[in-house]
């Protein structure tokens, strides 16, 4: 079972980002379905969600969605570079997939990450270092309350998320041994 979690962790956390959306829309396939029999998946979904619509209402009032797409759009492509694309993983995306989150990629992107768009990220569950990080625009131009609420903001979500992959990774091995995944790796489908 060793061989099958180091398998499967690299193919969760590794690749390309259209590899990891891939995965992780075939993952929700199954997740889908099963949701029913994973213990409060459910509800800690239900509430992750709660805490991630608190979060992006409180970014949205900052004017960050479009903060961060406009630094995007310049050179180098600021905080939300092409580059923080890779910083996605399967579980997140699939986080996002069980939402009802309408998850795109725009492969043609070069400057910016493609998973924003003209109002800001389209993830409602962000990656860790995206949920994390303000760079000097936000740090300067926020009100210090707006700061607080937002990294209470952040915090919350950030632990709802963590216990919410947790779940996920969990069922993992029950669904590989009921056939539901196939042994033979994520990459190569379900």
């Amino acid at each position: 079972m060793t061989f099958l979690n180091t398998f499967f962790l690299t193919d969760l956390y590794s690749g390309s980002p259209v590899e990891k959306v891939d995965i992780a829309r075939r993952l929700y396939a199954v997740f889908f379905d099963q949701l029913p029999q994973i213990p409060q998946l459910s509800s800690t979904l239900i509430t992750l969600q709660h805490h991630a619509m608190n979060l992006n209402v409180h970014m949205q009032s900052m004017g960050l969605g479009q903060l961060c797409s406009r630094c995007a759009a310049g050179p180098g492509g600021g905080c939300c570079s092409a580059y923080m694309a890779d910083n996605c993983d399967v579980i997140q995306i699939l986080l996002n997939l069980l939402m009802d989150v309408r998850v795109t990629f725009d492969t043609k992107s070069t400057v910016s990450c493609g998973f924003l768009g003209p109002s800001g990220c389209l993830f409602h569950i962000k990656p860790i270092f995206c949920l994390n990080y303000n760079c000097t625009h936000i740090l300067r131009g926020a009100a210090s309350q707006d700061l607080s609420v937002l990294y209470r903001f952040a915090n919350t979500v950030l632990s709802g998320q963590t216990d919410a992959e947790a779940m996920l990774l969990s069922a993992l091995p029950d669904l590989i041994k009921n056939g539901l995944i196939s042994e033979d790796g994520l990459k190569s489908g379900t």
